[in-house]
């Protein structure tokens, strides 16, 4: 493969793609996809990569949220700064004092304001109170900035020991990455089926990509791929994987048996020690927008452990990514849990 899961996630976490504004993700997945699938962007902007027989009776998506969390410009004071509100459910205890990047006509750095401790009063930042400061004079700002810009939370690509990087916006660009490996997989074999890799918008928001992508290609199976809560002090470890477990498999009445046992049955096959998280109710990920498409669609769920979700660094294992990419190439070549 011409380039590691490192590479591949490295150009995935760019400073694009707050919900609402994905398809600037579309030049990137492309040189990442290459020749190996034909790429397309649907109304709401999902980015639809197609793979194997079009006329093939089996028809399996293959689905992980582009997008990213961030804030969006709603108000420009006469003075310059900047109001905000959070795009998705961004940790807003890690806001205060943070250096950010305001999207406009050209980038803007700034610091989202705070208050000095010696004149602070305990209070916590609320989403209506978010000031972002530029440095620039008013005038600049209004020619540079615009009411909807969007806002990320600066954030630098780290490599830690154990094959681990730490970065936002790994929820969900390590998904993306995980489809990206496992189409290069791919690649160069003769599939069973047709396939349909979604990379969809504005999960953070509203589920909205996942819903619209499945109705309109309604195929007969579907994986979402996501983060889910790594293992770590303070977090009940049924809700959890470890990292390094190579995925955690979800149960939940809203899924289909037959995914969620085929995905068991490759994992063992593969060596993994997947962790498992049951929900008796729907599953909090785009797999609940995809099960109930038109008819139905028969859906399944494997999340990447991941800690310090929603923060500026995120922190996932490489080696998961990994064994991700073959579990779900192999569930590909093996046409899936059901008879079309």
């Amino acid at each position: 493969m011409c380039e590691s899961m490192k590479e591949i996630l490295r150009k995935l976490c760019t400073d694009r793609g707050v919900s609402g504004s994905e398809t600037e993700m579309l030049p990137v997945l492309a040189e990442l996809m290459g020749d190996g699938a034909e790429l397309t962007a649907d109304r709401n902007g999902n980015i639809i990569a197609a793979m194997g027989d079009p006329g093939a009776e089996k028809h399996i998506m293959l689905d992980a949220h582009l997008d990213r969390i961030g804030l969006v410009v709603t108000y420009i004071h006469e003075e310059g700064f900047l109001k905000a509100e959070p795009v998705g459910g961004i940790d807003l205890r890690t806001l205060p004092s943070s250096a950010v990047k305001v999207l406009g006509k050209e980038e803007v750095l700034g610091v989202v304001c705070t208050m000095p401790p010696h004149l602070a009063k305990d209070e916590e930042l609320s989403r209506d109170k978010i000031w972002v400061d530029t440095g620039l004079p008013a005038d600049k700002v209004r020619e540079l900035v615009s009411l909807g810009d969007r806002i990320i939370v600066c954030s630098r690509y780290t490599e830690l020991l154990n094959n681990c990087v730490a970065v936002s916006a790994l929820d969900n660009r390590a998904g993306c990455a995980v489809l990206v490996q496992c189409a290069r997989r791919l690649k160069d074999q003769k599939l069973p089926c047709r396939l349909s890799l979604v990379f969809s918008v504005q999960e953070e928001t509203s589920e909205l990509g996942a819903a619209t992508a499945a109705f309109s290609l309604m195929p007969d199976e579907a994986v979402v791929v996501d983060v889910g809560f790594a293992s770590q002090k303070g977090v009940e470890p049924e809700k959890s994987g470890k990292i390094g477990c190579g995925g955690i498999i979800s149960m939940a009445p809203s899924l289909s048996k037959e995914v969620t046992e085929k995905l068991k049955e490759l994992a063992g096959r593969l060596s993994m020690d997947c962790d498992y998280e049951v929900s008796g109710s729907t599953t909090g990920t785009n797999a609940d927008k995809i099960a109930i498409a038109g008819s139905g669609v028969r859906t399944g769920v494997i999340s990447i452990p991941e800690k310090n979700m929603h923060t500026q660094t995120e922190l996932v294992s490489v080696d998961d990514m990994e064994k991700l990419s073959e579990l779900l190439a192999l569930y590909v070549m093996e046409g899936g849990a059901c008879h079309a």
